[in-house]
């Protein structure tokens, strides 16, 4: 009797071994498909002073766009732009109806007699416009990401578009080389550019010389 328990525990193992080593390249390979094409979120919300949404998909000009519903794309600048320009006197926002380029002119943020472009994230036509900000353009630097967005546009070939664009870590990094390429253009000690709290300034360019503006802005914005 004790041998047929012995050799019934043994075939217990045998098959329990058996199973979990059938499973174990399964879960392996599951593994390294997360590892190999998922990036995990951004650790923190705020890169070199600059709020940086990770929901968002960002142009290397400083736009950004977000996916509503199918065809449905939000766009508007980024926080870096916003505190870059600081007072905007006016905005040019595209009509609706008018058909905008991905990495092409969508708008103009005037300050004073200065013209500055920005490039569309987003290729389609636009649907809404946020008229609110055209009354106040304040609004552009105190809530980019809320209340400060520009346009909606039926974007056909969204999804193909937001794949051309940043996220996660890419975003994080390309955020951290124009701070970089900023401070290395306006010059003195970083810490002198920052509010309490970590925050970018909310005027950067009234720093610079106003002779420089527009080739500052056109560098950075990509314009």
């Amino acid at each position: 009797m004790v041998a047929v328990l012995v050799v019934a525990t043994f075939v217990i193992f045998v098959l329990v071994d058996y199973y979990f080593h059938r499973r174990a390249p399964h879960l392996v390979e599951v593994t390294t498909g997360i590892r190999e094409h998922e990036e995990a979120p951004l650790p923190i919300g705020v890169v070199g002073g600059f709020k940086l949404p990770a929901h968002l998909s960002y142009h290397p000009g400083h736009t950004w766009a977000m996916k509503e519903v199918r065809h449905l794309v939000r766009i508007g600048l980024d926080d870096f732009a916003a505190r870059l320009v600081g007072q905007i006197d006016q905005i040019e926002l595209p009509a609706r109806g008018r058909w905008l380029r991905q990495g092409e002119k969508g708008w103009t943020l005037t300050r004073g007699n200065h013209r500055f472009e920005m490039l569309s994230p987003i290729e389609g036509e636009v649907v809404d416009v946020n008229m609110e900000i055209l009354k106040d353009p304040s609004a552009l630097r105190d809530d980019p990401f809320g209340i400060g967005w520009l346009v909606a546009v039926h974007a056909p070939a969204g999804d193909a578009n937001l794949k051309n664009l940043l996220r996660g870590r890419l975003a994080q990094r390309w955020m951290e080389d124009s701070v970089a390429t900023l401070y290395s253009r306006i010059g003195g000690g970083a810490e002198v550019h920052f509010q309490d709290g970590g925050r970018a300034i909310p005027d950067i360019i009234a720093q610079v010389p106003e002779e420089r503006w527009e080739k500052l802005v056109r560098e950075l914005f990509l314009s």
